[in-house]
């Protein structure tokens, strides 16, 4: 997805509320915005460059005027234990959808709710204790999806590479990985191998699987192999390991989250990645030139296969 007028309004912002976050001083937030900008400028109208790339330098910048290894540890660590608390809910959901044998929609639905787990966004309001209190209805909304096809999609592949996204939601996503092995499922999941903004880390992913108990017999079905350090999937960052798994033609991609959808729609159509019919986003479209470029309204649950 390219970046609309919107998204630069919403980069800038973002910069200043992580500025926010990991610096103290204001002459140095006022730097960070300055280089922040100047790449953007000098980046703006060149090819492939989403947001999901601007916002990777972003946290490069912050990084490195902070000094800290990971500037969101302490939102990560929240999210983790609003998504641990909710797990109960989520297993409630998923057993009396399986009892009508809607048990595929209950996961998309489970992970597209579980999604809704941002901060900094423009104009998309979160917190903790709301979520907590709305995850049961959340679990309800419409959801934007053509059921037939995605549910035809994961019916047909045992192999699924699982692209996560925010570190919280990365236990619903535990959970969604472990019914899919139940099911049969070959499954390698794609955290991050170093923290960048909020996104859950291979740590994150390891304490979301202990949490979740996935049966110690079906571990050979699961793999971890992390999609590099940027927000998305960079093409050219990416190892060799998880480039391979994300060409290879057995397996159904899912990618988690607006990161995701930004980066890889920008080369989702290149032939050699063999994409068309085996890739699937699932995500809630938080704001506008998402939603705008997927065809949805501002807010919905989406399940979208290309």
């Amino acid at each position: 997805m390219k970046p609309k007028s919107e998204c630069i309004a919403c980069l800038v912002e973002r910069t200043k509320y992580e500025c926010d976050m990991a610096l103290n001083d204001d002459r140095e937030k006022i730097f960070a915005l300055k280089e922040f900008i100047a790449f953007l400028v000098e980046h703006l109208d060149k090819e492939r460059k989403s947001p999901a790339f601007f916002g990777t330098e972003r946290e490069k910048i912050i990084k490195k005027r902070s000094g800290a290894k990971d500037p969101h540890m302490g939102v990560k660590r929240r999210s983790n234990e609003v998504a641990k608390g909710l797990l109960p809910e989520a297993y409630k959901f998923y057993n009396a959808a399986a009892k009508n044998g809607n048990t595929i929609e209950a996961l998309i639905r489970i992970a597209a709710a579980a999604n809704s787990m941002e901060y900094g966004v423009k104009g998309y309001s979160y917190d903790d204790d709301i979520f907590k209190g709305d995850f049961v209805r959340t679990l309800k909304e419409k959801l934007n999806w053509d059921m037939d096809s995605i549910m035809s999609a994961i019916k047909e592949r045992k192999k699924i590479l699982y692209l996560t996204d925010n570190a919280g939601e990365i236990f619903f996503d535990a959970f969604l990985v472990g019914k899919l092995i139940e099911m049969g499922k070959e499954v390698v999941v794609s955290p991050k191998n170093a923290p960048v903004i909020n996104d859950a880390t291979t740590e994150d992913l390891r304490e979301a699987i202990a949490s979740v108990g996935i049966d110690i017999q079906n571990r050979g079905m699961l793999k971890v192999i992390p999609s590099g350090s940027c927000i998305g999937v960079s093409l050219e960052e990416a190892e060799e390991e998880f480039m391979d798994l994300f060409s290879d033609n057995r397996y159904l991609v899912i990618a988690k989250g607006m990161g995701n959808y930004e980066a890889i729609s920008e080369f989702e159509a290149e032939p050699e990645l063999g994409l068309k019919g085996r890739l699937i986003y699932i995500l809630r479209a938080k704001c506008e030139p998402i939603a705008s470029s997927i065809g949805v309204k501002r807010g919905e649950l989406v399940a979208k296969l290309v």
